[in-house]
């Protein structure tokens, strides 16, 4: 009787402290991630002292991090949650992503995280974040999946990730250090990787961006078995055709900002060897005459830039995709044969 009645006594308390459903999914959710999540760290190779993101592992001895976390630091260890730390060293990176996969050694890991997808997460789910924020190891955060979509490229380091077409965005509370961090479904599936923060001082206050789990478990797959990342690309730089000025467009008889126009084609990609044709500028960069418009990706009408990348992304080396071009005020087909990228320097 008296053990029934300490039952009772534990049953009671356990519902005043978690009042819902959702709220012992979450509990659990963070409680069989954390010892999977590590705190990154090295030194910056500028000198400017220590740095510190977040990872977590796939596999015994391998983790996810971002790449922007890792490219200027030597000497990087891992810090697991029982404060033991590890050196690690790069595996392979994918800065077209922002993405790096690490080795570390000496270790076996103490829990390992599974990708989900985020295809089917719909916009108001909740959201859990696992990571180091200002350095602080090992903290939780929990929010919704807030929307998903391009990210405006000034807002984010122009020098990586430039092939996400579509971001996930989040409200969970974000800083700096959570870069790498997983975002969690309540199932306890990476949706995503924690990739930025924008808006707000200093992101403070701002919008969490992640890249989806869809994404990073292709590019993983890539990096583990080639090294390389297999993406489908175009091998030239883009512009969505609402940031041109609307007398251009008029000019070739274009009457829809809906599309992309090829900027420069770079030498050796599937867009030169389809012969894509860039854009005309004068020395200054002035734009004089429109380079190819991108319409459609294999019959889907593409709306800006993002989703050309994103549609691209998709393939593989050897696959054929049809665009639907505007030239010199035509309509046309071409057909990309996807090739290997050049290997990305780490």
């Amino acid at each position: 009787m008296r053990a029934l009645v300490l039952l009772l006594f534990a049953l009671v308390a356990l519902a005043q402290r978690l009042t819902s459903p959702e709220e012992v999914a979450r509990v659990e959710v963070i409680k069989k991630a954390l010892p999977a999540v590590v705190r990154v760290q090295g030194s910056a190779l500028s000198g400017e002292g220590p740095v510190v993101g977040t990872g977590f592992f796939i596999s015994p001895g391998r983790l996810v991090t971002n790449y922007h976390v890792v490219r200027d630091l030597a000497d990087l260890t891992v810090r697991l949650l029982d404060g033991r730390t590890f050196p690690a060293e790069r595996f392979a990176v994918d800065p077209g992503i922002d993405l790096a996969l690490l080795q570390v050694r000496g270790v076996v890991a103490p829990a390992q995280l599974r990708f989900g997808k985020s295809e089917g997460l719909p916009v108001g789910a909740g959201v859990v974040v696992v990571g180091n924020p200002f350095g602080q190891p090992f903290l939780a955060s929990y929010g919704i999946l807030s929307g998903r979509g391009p990210l405006e490229a000034q807002a984010l380091d122009p020098s990586v990730g430039q092939e996400v077409g579509e971001y996930l965005f989040t409200d969970a509370p974000l800083t700096v250090g959570n870069s790498g961090s997983p975002l969690l479904n309540l199932q306890g599936e990476v949706v995503g990787v924690v990739s930025d923060v924008v808006g707000g001082p200093g992101g403070v206050g701002g919008i969490g961006v992640a890249i989806p789990a869809e994404l990073v478990a292709q590019s993983v797959e890539d990096l583990q078995r080639y090294g390389i990342p297999q993406r489908g690309w175009l091998g030239a730089s883009l512009l969505s055709l609402d940031e041109l000025p609307p007398v251009l467009l008029r000019a070739v008889g274009l009457t829809t900002t809906q599309g992309a126009m090829v900027d420069k084609v770079e030498p050796g990609g599937p867009a030169a060897r389809a012969g894509l044709r860039g854009a005309q500028r004068d020395a200054q960069g002035r734009l004089l005459a429109l380079g190819d418009v991108i319409l459609a990706v294999n019959g889907r009408p593409v709306r800006n830039k993002a989703e050309v990348v994103q549609l691209l992304a998709r393939y593989r080396p050897g696959d054929k995709v049809r665009l639907t071009l505007w030239r010199e005020g035509r309509r046309l087909e071409v057909t990309l044969t996807m090739v290997a990228r050049p290997r990305s320097a780490p």
